[in-house]
């Protein structure tokens, strides 16, 4: 009886640990001339770093900040379901590093050895990379991308200026609904990551966050990045949002906007995947989209 419960328990380690190290089962698509392909593929959990981009606690448009509350319990579900599976987490709110100095996880980015080889320019900001060359930029947010009604606009920033906060840049921290766990990692330093997946030997990364037409692409840790530097990179595009004004050409809707960046970045950056990859069910939406 003690040797057929000892076994028992051997077998449920075993089938645990299979469990936590399983492949991640993804569906890539990607485009070519407008066409959308697809290709399975299976990446370790091991070898995969999920990018959390600027889900920061607050912003100067405030719809930004009504479609991010909207998302982030989704989110908050698919870092805990690929952490779970043995992803490793990095949480990038950029410039709001000095709340999480005595983290552990911010302690894990910077104790991280050297990269024998440091991309060039992985400290920089990436506005396009070659590939890009090939095709035009779907849209225009050279005013910012800020889409509030104006009277809207005026009230939250004073809000903000009331909260003590620059309401131009009134960020402090990561959004509170995204768990921090202690085997996290937290940097919002291109050097910093990159010597995190390196010392690591993680050659898939999985991009989640806003605003996929500025921050994500061209961050240090963002896709231009990763995509240049020969990572396996992939954006969550239903985890993700724009700054685009509707007011601006080609003078689309917010969410056909950033339905427009996507394709941009399948044609020209990297493949992307859904949420409902890893939690099943029917991808995120935000409530205005069609």
């Amino acid at each position: 009886m003690h040797y057929f419960h000892a076994l028992t328990a051997i077998v449920i380690a075993a089938c645990t640990t299979l469990a936590a190290d399983a492949d991640f089962k993804f569906t890539l698509r990607s485009r070519v001339e407008d066409k959308p392909t697809t290709k399975p593929e299976a990446w370790p959990a091991k070898q995969t770093a999920i990018i959390v981009c600027d889900m920061w606690d607050a912003h100067h448009c405030l719809n930004a900040v009504r479609r991010e509350e909207e998302m982030v319990a989704r989110m908050n579900e698919f870092l805990k379901k690929t952490r779970d599976q043995g992803a490793f987490i990095i949480h990038a709110p950029s410039s709001c590093m000095d709340p999480y100095k005595e983290h552990p996880g911010r302690k894990r980015a910077q104790s991280a050895p050297a990269a024998k080889k440091l991309p060039k320019d992985i400290d920089k900001w990436c506005t396009k990379i070659p590939s890009e060359e090939k095709g035009k930029y779907p849209i225009d947010q050279s005013d910012g991308g800020e889409d509030d009604d104006l009277k809207e606009h005026e009230e939250w920033h004073a809000k903000l200026k009331a909260m003590g906060r620059n309401p131009k840049a009134p960020w402090k921290s990561q959004h509170a609904g995204l768990t921090i766990k202690g085997e996290d990692a937290i940097s919002d330093s291109g050097v910093e990551i990159w010597n995190m997946l390196e010392e690591r030997g993680i050659n898939h990364v999985i991009l989640v966050g806003v605003h996929t037409n500025m921050c994500v692409l061209g961050r240090p840790f963002g896709l231009r990045q990763m995509a240049k530097n020969g990572k396996n990179v992939v954006l969550v595009r239903d985890l993700t949002d724009t700054m685009y004004n509707p007011q601006m050409p080609p003078k689309v809707s917010h969410f056909q906007g950033t339905q427009l960046i996507i394709e941009h970045i399948e044609k020209y950056v990297c493949p992307t995947i859904t949420s409902d990859q890893i939690l099943g069910g029917s991808e995120f939406k935000f409530k205005g989209a069609k």
